[in-house]
Order: C-alpha cells, then sequence, then structure tokens
C-alpha cells in the first residue's frame, strides 16, 4: 500500500495530467478557432450587415482569449510542479496509466514501404505546446526534426506559395492556416534543396483526413499538399492512421 506521501505524488500526477490535457484541448481549441477564422473571412467577404460584421469582429479575438486560458491553466500545472519538488514530493504517475490506443487504419496509396514504429515513438505525443512534432531523416542518415507553426524555416515560402494558389482568397498578406502545418512547410523544404523522393513522420493525423471531423473542408493539406510539392516528386507522410502513410505527388499549375 502506497504512503500518504507517495498518494499525494500520484495526485499530484493525475491533477498535471489532466491540466495537461486540458491545455491541450485549448490548443486544439485555438487551432480550429484560427482556422473557423479563415474561412468565415472569406464567407463575409463584401458582407456590409452592421451585426454580422461585429459577430465576426469578436469571434476574431477568441484565440487570443483561449490562449490566455491555457497560459493559466500551464501556469498551475508549473506550480504544482513547484510544489511537489519544494516539499520533496515523489512525482509518481497517475494510477492507471495506459498507452493512448492507435488510431484506426484508413485507405493510403499502395506501397512496400514498411511502418517504423520505434521512430514514431520518440515523437511527442500531440498536442504538446499546440505543435504537430515530426522528423525526416535526410540524405546522410541524421534525423531532422520538424516542427508545425510561424517560426519553422519554411513557414514564409509556405504562406507566400498559400498566396499563389489562392488560398488567402485575393487577400495577399492574409494568412492560410494550412502554411504553418509540417506538411506543407516540408514541401516547401523540398523546393529549396531540390528533394524529389521523401518521408516523414508526425505526430498527429494529416489535416483533412479525419472522418466527420475535417474530411469535408476545403483546404487541408490532404487536399493541397500536392500543389505545394515540387511537380513530380513524392511525398510518403507517416501519421500512424495507416500502415504504409500517405502518399503525395508533387503536381503543376494553382488551383
Amino acid at each position: 500500500m502506497a504512503s500518504a506521501v507517495e498518494q499525494l505524488g500520484q495526485a499530484i500526477a493525475t491533477a498535471v495530467s489532466k491540466i495537461e490535457a486540458a491545455a491541450g484541448a485549448l490548443t486544439e481549441a485555438i487551432d480550429r478557432c484560427e482556422e473557423g477564422n479563415g474561412h468565415l473571412a472569406t464567407a463575409l467577404q463584401g458582407a456590409t450587415d452592421d451585426e454580422v460584421l461585429a459577430a465576426a469582429q469578436v469571434q476574431q479575438t477568441v484565440p487570443q482569449e483561449l490562449a490566455a486560458v491555457r497560459q493559466q491553466v500551464q501556469a498551475i500545472a508549473t506550480q504544482l510542479g513547484a510544489y511537489r519538488e519544494r516539499n520533496g514530493i515523489p512525482s509518481g504517475a497517475p494510477p492507471g496509466t495506459t498507452a493512448a490506443p492507435a488510431s484506426p487504419a484508413t485507405s493510403s496509396a499502395p506501397s512496400s514501404s514498411q511502418p517504423s514504429a520505434p521512430a514514431r515513438s520518440e515523437l511527442p505525443r500531440p498536442p504538446r505546446a499546440g505543435k504537430t512534432h515530426g522528423r525526416w531523416i535526410n540524405s546522410n542518415g541524421d534525423a531532422v526534426m520538424l516542427e508545425s507553426g510561424k517560426g519553422g524555416e519554411y513557414y514564409k515560402a509556405a504562406r507566400q506559395r498559400a498566396v499563389e494558389l489562392g488560398l488567402t482568397y485575393g487577400r495577399p498578406n492574409a494568412e492560410a492556416a494550412i502554411s504553418r502545418h509540417v506538411e506543407v512547410q516540408f514541401a516547401m523544404r523540398m523546393n529549396d534543396q531540390n528533394i524529389t523522393d521523401a518521408e516523414i513522420e508526425i505526430n498527429r493525423r494529416v489535416c483533412g483526413t479525419t472522418p466527420g471531423r475535417d474530411d469535408d473542408l476545403p483546404d487541408t493539406c490532404d487536399k493541397w499538399l500536392e500543389r505545394f510539392l515540387p511537380p513530380g516528386s513524392t511525398l510518403r507522410v507517416k501519421d500512424g492512421s495507416s500502415p504504409n502513410g500517405r502518399l503525395y505527388r508533387g503536381k503543376e499549375g494553382d488551383r
């Protein structure tokens, strides 16, 4: 039977685990709100109704408000961790902790390549600080870690390409949400480095491939990645949702 101190450590670990899950859910909500704001702006182009425009303006502030809440939630987790360390309480682990079940398999392009579970296991589980994480093994055999977001080396190139493809619907200074995504930024890396064939692993499903959630949205990686890739190139994305990954082939042209 665990001592009182060990039980306290487990309780703190459980609380921190649930707080981190809440922060992750808030991150997902922020991402969805930002994507939704882009679609809303497109839908309301030319609208003149003051009430509708006012509502849209309020909606634009939601991601920032959610981010503020997430920061508060994360601060609580930090304070709990500091309390545990300050008082010498064992970190423990939430009771009943088990590994997350694998995502159900979905159809993908035929391939003879095999899944690389050991490699995927090294990637952080999503969501982690709102980012999708991944890795690419380059021609030298070195692992290059990948991360989504605006801080990526190829974010600006991805954002510009999205404008060229019309994904900002005539607004040259706007940002298409998928320009922050790992897959799209890696496609721009392939353009820059003249890479014609590559494989990456990521710890979240390719956007636009989740039935009932985003598979019917128009501006997703699944629908547009081939237009970001160099013409004739191939990119296999192993996202854990299908045995051999998803194969995308670069195409010429815009829409």
